[in-house]
């Protein structure tokens, strides 16, 4: 609106500028003075061109999302240790051999708690002389009464000798199968040999009476009143 009101007043000015040339003094250059109102005329619409506001952009902001942390992801594998019973192997002259079973012999039938001894006959086949310190141990199966372990030697045993050793067990108060198995073991912590074991079974014993002998019977026959003949006779 303001714009269009200037525009018109500006044409206005422009002719009566026009009119005041036609009446100009015969020595002023008409084209001169056009020339400066038309520079006036430029200036002034400039002027309202800077004047008028020009629209201006509305910045939207644009939802940007925020990226998250991701989230650290823990892969753990345990793995439990593999946990191995073992003694170390004697490397010496140490070696015994197992000869019999003196008591208990394998598949022998207890009754749940009854208390025995197992004997074996153990044979030093080596080089080196047992002492008192040499032992028997446990290894594996049911251990000797009130958790029995070891049993010590009760004397030197040199090589090529044989030795009772003798073990207290008492039978488990469930019925079943059981074996118990020991070595020998050296006064440097070694163990050594044959393996010695005792297998037997708790429950009741199952008693088989041996077969009768059947009676052989012997006919006889009645040939007359009172008189008894048997086969291959003659009354």
């Amino acid at each position: 609106m303001f714009s269009t009101k200037l525009r018109a007043g500006l044409f206005m000015m422009l002719a009566f500028a026009l009119a005041l040339a036609g009446c100009a003094k015969p020595t002023e250059d008409p084209a001169v003075r056009i020339t400066q109102i038309a520079a006036t005329v430029q200036y002034q619409l400039t002027q309202s061109a800077l004047l008028t506001p020009s629209p201006t952009a509305t910045y939207t902001p644009t939802a940007t999302a925020t990226p998250q942390p991701p989230t650290p992801t823990l892969n753990v594998t345990v793995t439990p240790p593999t946990l191995t019973a073992t003694r170390p192997v004697s490397n010496s002259g140490d070696n015994a051999t197992y000869v019999a079973d003196v008591t208990i012999p394998d598949g022998t039938v207890m009754t749940a708690g009854t208390k025995f001894t197992k004997t074996w006959t153990v044979k030093n086949s080596g080089t080196t002389t047992w002492t008192k310190e040499y032992q028997l141990i446990y290894l594996d199966g049911i251990m000797g009464t009130n958790n029995l372990q070891a049993v010590k030697l009760t004397q030197d045993v040199a090589p090529g000798a044989t030795i009772d050793i003798s073990v207290d067990f008492t039978a488990p108060q469930t019925n079943g199968p059981y074996v118990s198995y020991w070595k020998m073991y050296n006064a440097a912590g070694y163990v050594f040999g044959d393996a010695l074991n005792l297998q037997f079974s708790v429950g009741s014993a199952t008693s088989t009476s041996a077969p009768q002998a059947s009676a052989t019977e012997t006919a006889t026959f009645t040939s007359t009143p009172g008189t008894t003949t048997t086969p291959g006779t003659t009354p």
